[in-house]
């Protein structure tokens, strides 16, 4: 009798899946920066700070005895800047320029040096025609390798003599530890408009048969810290600077006892979404509660790929309030979340 009765429930369960289907829609959209730059600075130079001053010699010296070799930092300090100006190429908001000077400063601890001159920042806007100068003046690394034999499955054998064995393994693992900090200046005004101090740690592992063949095929310190900056340089990119996104929407696609649904769902797969929102609107009028909720719903998605954001949260609150849609709750949070970032935008273009 159980069997039956949970037999019964899955055909119920199963034609309740086939009756509604939902799809996704994607669309593009900007993500406000974190911060708000004053307008004024339209272009900005990216300078590399992190020159060890001559009377650090202690530190290079210490560098040199933990295998930091000071080309490699510099490489990531490079890939770092690179990365920010590649990711900020796809914002609006600014251009940028890699300046091909490399100024002493970089302290190696949690504290920002002194700034720089204002004469000095004035030279460089002159000569790269930019109204602001981004700078990384904190930027140390370490790379920690680590090795060892573990035991470890491996399957040999074919068919029925297929079987798992224990073998010997050796692993490699890295550790990169890298500490940069950036300043952004404000030539027009004279002000420092950010500074930012970033650790970020990852790890990499490799095995083998041997240590040194371990050891060989881990990523390389080098490597590792260039990773790392270049992270750090997209992160710093969507801090200043609004940056495009896709945004991804569920919607009803389909329902048995709601035609209207896949005609305008055929019109949205063709991108005839002002044609759908009229189908579907059409449709709220004959449909039941639950169907009028899925047609309501979808409004709503047509109206927010359309771009008008304020009808698209009309339709939305409707679809819950007026007919109890679930999807509608959640999609109403996120339109409102939209609108606020749509009006920090505009104070940032």
């Amino acid at each position: 009798m159980k069997q039956i009765l949970f037999a019964g429930i899955a055909i119920y369960m199963l034609s309740l899946a086939a009756c509604t289907k939902k799809g996704r829609v994607s669309m593009n959209a900007m993500r406000p920066a974190e911060i708000t730059v004053p307008a004024e600075i339209q272009n900005i130079v990216l300078l590399d700070r992190s020159l060890l001053d001559e009377n650090k010699k202690l530190g290079i010296l210490e560098g040199i005895l933990t295998g930091e070799l000071p080309e490699e930092d510099k490489a990531a300090v490079q890939r770092a800047l690179s990365r920010l100006n590649s990711t900020m190429q796809s914002t609006p908001r600014f251009t940028a320029t890699i300046a091909s000077e490399r100024l002493p400063g970089n302290s190696l601890t949690s504290a920002f040096p002194e700034q720089i001159a204002w004469s000095t920042i004035e030279g460089l806007c002159r000569k790269y025609k930019a109204q602001g100068v981004l700078a990384i003046e904190i930027f140390d690394t370490d790379f920690i390798i680590t090795n060892g034999k573990r035991v470890t499955k491996k399957t040999v054998g074919e068919g029925d003599n297929k079987r798992e064995i224990d073998v010997d393994e050796w692993y490699a693992k890295g550790v990169a530890n890298l500490t940069m900090g950036i300043r952004f200046y404000d030539f027009a005004n004279k002000t420092i408009i950010d500074e930012q101090f970033y650790k970020r740690t990852n790890t990499w592992e490799s095995a083998s048969g041997s240590r040194a063949e371990a050891i060989a095929k881990l990523i390389g310190k080098g490597d590792a810290s260039s990773n790392l900056s270049a992270d750090i340089g997209e992160m710093y990119a969507s801090r200043i600077a609004p940056m495009p996104v896709r945004v991804h929407r569920p919607f009803y696609r389909r329902n048995k006892k709601s035609p209207a649904i896949a005609v305008g769902t055929r019109m949205a797969d063709v991108n005839r979404w002002s044609d759908a929102l009229e189908v579907w609107k059409e449709g709220i009028a004959t449909a039941d509660p639950k169907r009028a909720g899925f047609l309501t719903y979808n409004v709503a998605i047509a109206y927010e790929v359309l771009g008008d954001l304020d009808n698209a949260l009309k339709y939305a609150q409707d679809a819950y309030i007026l007919y109890n849609d679930r999807e509608a709750q959640n999609y109403v949070q996120t339109l409102r979340n939209r609108k606020r970032d749509e009006e920090r935008l505009k104070g940032q273009q």
